[in-house]
């Protein structure tokens, strides 16, 4: 049996509270822009065409009198807080989706208020008297069995119109709204809905294919045939268009009092002083934590000096930290690049630890044979950072970017690449299995067709003739006497936009006679090898 839950919505939270702090009209059409796409829009800018996904230009030219402000998803978290704060004093469970959407355990508010809709009425109340929810937006809540459903009847719930005998003024406020799914209905409500409201594009795609278009459909198929033609992912679906989800709300844990900090009077001129004089705040800091039964796996250290410097850094663990991880950490971000005898630019005043990513300590438990070989290998490489420090240990993490090249990424071990998703999206990035080996940088090479003449490229993306030749001079471990080599394949050109500048060039994917790969690429002058497909 799925748990019964509240989703509590406040729908466009990002794009209201972004424009009330730009002091941006209600009645303008306004639109939050990421990685170059739409990200999210007002209801005012919807009606005008604008839509999340959309090019920016392309949302320009549908909407000109849209006001455009890039999103910011740390700003949008911290607008956030207070409501989880209000709501975490009323009920003590909350489980935050993202900002402007969240789930509460619906059995204990219900139980206490007398019924899911008292608890959805007493949470509005509550936000409302506080004064936190945006101009212009509403809260929604839906009560449903189960997470989906819960979320489904949040995006749904109508207001219902209530007489006004006096006019209202412009712009008239936005009534909230609640929809309660009675229990055991949940299947009911969700089987009208088309599939792809699961979120799961390429599911939704083979199940059209194969006639299934709605929740209700994939609800009759058989549990076991979904499981053995879809796996996991497919049961999972199968149960939630069922109405027996199978996720239960995960309460986040509220943001205890768990840092420490420690002063140092007089202040410490030396990195290793300092890291050394913090080992027993940091087994304090351990303590506490454990106390709530409570592991860390990320913190931010800041350091104050003396002169009012300071420093502030964020610290990651693959696992999670205890005393001597939190020591080393201090001492690395004091020591810098310098060695940790060297004195500091500014005597340290104050050091302070705060968690900020947080789990319960029974989710850290070993197994009961023990944690294996990755245990082994945590433990042996965060003895060598120790000894050679934190930037002595790297690790091979798929980057961020377009070029093959910025997709190789060396990062700390136990540290997450600093830069932009990998995922993307990167417009003219190379489709499906990447090269294997790539050059550091681009090496000139000579492509050639039959006559001896260099291939060229016109405006209209049409080779002179056919690539006949390739010739790369020597290159390292790689191809240490060079490669002529007649071309038995090519595919391309596939015409790439690079750099500030809006350059062109032309990529190219070549086989040589001994069958390897070549990605090359030719912009107006010569040809370059980027990478090879062992």
């Amino acid at each position: 049996m799925s748990e019964r839950v509240l989703a509590l919505w406040l729908p466009d939270w990002a794009v209201l509270t972004a424009a009330e702090d730009a002091e941006i009209s209600l009645e303008a059409p306004v639109a939050l822009t990421a990685r170059g796409e739409v990200f999210a829009a007002n209801a005012v800018a919807r009606a005008l065409g604008v839509r999340r996904g959309l090019r920016i230009r392309e949302a320009q030219e549908r909407s000109a009198e849209a006001v455009f402000l890039p999103y910011r998803e740390d700003v949008d978290h911290r607008r956030f807080e207070p409501l989880i704060r209000i709501l975490e004093g009323i009920v003590p469970s909350i489980q935050q989706v993202r900002p402007g959407l969240c789930l509460v355990p619906g059995r204990g508010p219900a139980r206490y208020y007398g019924s899911e809709a008292a608890a959805a009425q007493a949470l509005t109340a509550a936000l409302r008297e506080a004064g936190v929810v945006p101009a212009g937006s509403a809260v929604r809540i839906g009560a449903a069995d189960g997470v989906f459903a819960a979320q489904q009847a949040a995006y749904r719930a109508v207001p219902v119109p209530v007489p006004v005998p006096v006019p209202v003024p412009s712009p008239a406020p936005i009534a909230d709204a609640i929809l309660v799914i009675p229990p055991g209905q949940s299947a009911r409500f969700l089987a009208p809905m088309p599939v792809t409201t699961l979120g799961e594009p390429e599911l939704a795609r083979v199940l059209a294919r194969l006639g299934v278009r709605r929740l209700g459909e994939l609800a009759a198929l058989p549990a076991a045939s979904v499981r053995d033609r879809f796996g996991a992912a497919g049961e999972q679906a199968h149960r939630i268009a069922a109405g027996e989800d199978p996720r239960r709300v995960r309460p986040r844990i509220p943001p205890a009092e768990l840092a420490v900090e420690r002063e140092f009077d007089p202040p410490l001129e030396r990195a290793d002083q300092a890291a050394f004089g913090f080992r027993a705040s940091a087994d304090r800091f351990l303590a506490g934590l454990a106390e709530h039964a409570l592991v860390v796996s990320a913190v931010r250290i800041e350091i104050i000096g003396d002169r009012g410097g300071r420093s502030a850094r964020s610290w990651l663990h693959p696992r999670h930290l205890d005393a001597g991880d939190v020591v080393d950490r201090v001492r690395w971000q004091l020591q810098g690049s310098g060695a940790i005898e060297a004195a500091l630019s500014e005597p340290v005043a104050l050091i302070r630890v705060i968690p900020e990513t947080l789990a319960a300590m029974s989710t850290q438990e070993p197994g009961l044979w023990g944690g294996g070989p990755d245990t082994r290998v945590h433990n042996g490489l965060t003895r060598l950072q120790g000894m050679v420090g934190h930037d002595g240990v790297l690790t091979a993490r798929i980057g961020a970017g377009r070029e093959p090249r910025e997709r190789q990424s060396l990062v700390p071990w136990g540290e997450r690449d600093p830069r932009t998703d990998p995922a993307g999206p990167w417009p003219g990035s190379l489709p499906g299995a990447p090269p294997q080996t790539v050059l550091a940088e681009p090496l000139p090479v000579r492509v050639i067709d039959a006559a001896g003449e260099s291939v060229s490229i016109t405006d209209r993306d049409v080779l002179s003739a056919p690539p006949h030749r390739l010739v790369i001079p020597p290159l390292p471990r790689i191809a240490p006497a060079g490669v002529d080599s007649t071309v038995r394949a090519w595919a391309g050109p596939w015409p790439v936009i690079t750099g500030t500048t809006a350059e062109r060039v032309d990529r190219f994917q070549l086989v040589d006679e001994r069958g390897h790969g070549w990605l090359v690429r030719r912009d107006h002058t010569e040809w370059w090898a980027e990478a090879r497909y062992d």
